[in-house]
């Protein structure tokens, strides 16, 4: 490995300023096409880089790969995967311009002692082992030290026995459109090639448990999300009758109560935990002011997994939906009878019974109800709305589906809807004990151990949300129902999940250490990265290779 040549090929991308939805993207892949094209394989063989653009993609972005055959021909091949687009340098401040230049910001933090820095953080600084700024460990290492495999590779190419084959995408950031786009790719080369995917390797950052945890981790899997929204149809009144109707806020308000920050709700597997579920965003449809009360409301939330589908997620929010309910109409009951007993008068409250039900039943009802004139009418609405290319948030698209829906729906008292919107990220299976991911895991966290004095613990969950979760699809998940309860699915999103549950490629996450990722700490350090990791990463491609059927 050639240390220097590392640290300058990080800076050379860190340079691009490549953040997810602008023209960075288009320049980072660019860049990185011409880096692959530097090395002598790829002058020798130009076909073999090429860059991929994204067809239907709003921002016109593209991705690249590079496939460099060892001359010992064999199908056995491993992925190098990363991502080149980081998020936004805002919280920089006034020094935003030289986020993307570790060298003058690191110096630049150096020379100015004023500058407020967490302890930590500034203690990193002071070492002298730490590089500051966007990107140096989320993730523009990761396509530094896959380039070094590359390099190291064409060394001894004629030893060489099996295929690497680089791919960095956009938008990971974002909404990961730019794997979501690789993995028709990765099927396509696969057969065109007759490759085997033996593993791939990712080098995201790992990330510490806990405040101080200086615990370096190897990631086999990773976690999963869905995005669960509940539309809540209330009844309209006047504000001077509130006891008239059903104010669709105290739905969404009770459902929050239930679920945000419920530690209950998260799940749980071989002693990994992710968070509990967040709501994200709260709104009623109203577009104007009135005296009326809002007709709907709703709420969304973050929703993590490791094991749970997302039809038992499903099940799970119909009840605690169904719960909030009965709820809030007792608590209206309750307040009306105060309410009577302050003012003398009597109040007639509306006959509502709770009804929860997931958007495929709504959809459903409403085709019994009407037949083709509802299916058209939709067909034609969804046409419309995808054809205004300004619409970019698909959460409101969804909301704005299932109110038109609702229309139609024979049943015309409040109900809540539940259904789920993108993005959606699939968690991985838990990988066998006697698989080569554990294998060459176990194996590289004895070389740690023996060779560099460090300890590596190997998790069966990545914490973090990540392209990996396209690598592979669960057999427990039912894409029928899925997509079912999705109302963008295939109008405005879509994930390939055939197309990936054909890959279902093992991953192993090899990362740098590092800090603060998305923060204006954000910071690599360079001893263990770039001496450390990266022959890590080196002795995992070999060992893969290595191994026998």
């Amino acid at each position: 490995m050639q240390k220097d040549r590392i640290y300058h090929n990080l800076l050379e991308l860190c340079s691009v300023p490549s953040i997810s939805e602008t023209n960075g993207e288009l320049d980072m892949v660019k860049k990185i096409a011409e880096m692959l094209n530097r090395i002598d394989y790829f002058n020798l063989h130009p076909e073999m880089v090429q860059i991929c653009p994204m067809n239907g993609d709003s921002y016109h972005r593209s991705f690249v790969y590079a496939l460099m055959e060892g001359q010992k021909k064999s199908a056995k091949t491993i992925i190098l995967l990363s991502h080149f687009d980081v998020v936004g340098v805002e919280e920089f401040g006034i020094r935003k311009e030289l986020a993307f230049d570790p060298l003058a910001y690191t110096k630049y933090l150096k020379d100015n002692v004023k500058i407020q820095l967490p302890e930590e953080a500034r203690d990193d600084l002071n070492s002298g082992d730490y590089l500051f700024g966007r990107g140096t460990m989320d993730m523009k290492f990761g396509i530094a030290a896959d380039l070094e495999m590359l390099m190291e590779a064409e060394e001894g190419l004629e030893q060489f026995e099996g295929n690497l084959l680089f791919v960095s995408v956009p938008d990971e950031e974002a909404n990961s459109a730019g794997m979501l786009a690789a993995v028709d790719l990765l099927l396509s080369l696969k057969k065109e090639k007759e490759l085997e995917y033996v593993c791939c390797l990712v080098s995201e950052p790992h990330f510490p448990k806990y405040p101080g945890d200086e615990t370096k981790y190897i990631y086999t899997g990773t976690v999963g999300k869905l995005l669960p929204i509940f539309y809540c149809v209330g009844k309209e009144t006047h504000v001077c009758q509130p006891f008239s109707g059903l104010n669709p806020n105290l739905l969404t308000s009770k459902i929050i109560e239930k679920i945000d920050s419920n530690p209950r709700l998260s799940d749980f597997d071989h002693g990994a935990l992710v968070p509990p579920p967040v709501c994200l965003k709260q709104s009623d449809t109203k577009k104007a002011y009135s005296v009326q009360t809002p007709t709907a409301a709703y709420t969304y939330f973050n929703f993590m997994t490791l094991t749970k589908t997302p039809h038992e997620v499903m099940q799970s929010l119909l009840v605690i939906a169904q719960d909030a309910f009965t709820e809030v109409l007792a608590d209206m009951k309750k307040k009306a009878g105060e309410q009577s007993q302050v003012t003398g008068g009597l109040f007639n409250l509306p006959d509502i019974s709770p009804m929860v039900i997931p958007f495929q039943k709504l959809y459903h009802l409403c085709c019994e109800t009407h037949g083709m004139e509802f299916e058209q009418h939709m067909k034609e609405f969804i046409g419309h709305v995808c054809a205004d290319r300004s619409r970019e948030d698909l959460r409101e698209f969804s909301v704005e589906i299932v109110k038109e829906v609702h229309k139609f729906c024979p049943y015309r008292n409040p109900m809540i809807v539940v259904f789920y919107a993108p993005p959606f990220y699939p968690h991985s299976d838990i990988v066998s004990l006697n698989s080569k991911v554990m294998q060459v895991s176990r194996y590289i966290t004895e070389m740690a151990k023996q060779i560099f004095n460090e300890e590596l613990k190997i998790e069966p969950f990545y914490p973090g949300l990540s392209d990996m979760s396209y690598l592979g699809l669960s057999d427990r998940i039912n894409i029928g129902e899925l997509t079912d309860n999705f109302p963008v699915w295939d109008c405005g999103y879509h994930v390939p999940l055939k197309t990936i549950s054909q890959l279902n490629i093992p991953f192993i996450n090899i990362g740098p250490s590092g800090r603060d990722a998305h923060k204006y700490t954000e910071r690599l350090c360079l001893s263990y990265s770039v001496e450390k990791a990266v022959p890590l990463i080196w002795a995992a491609i070999r060992r893969l290779l290595e191994l026998p059927e």
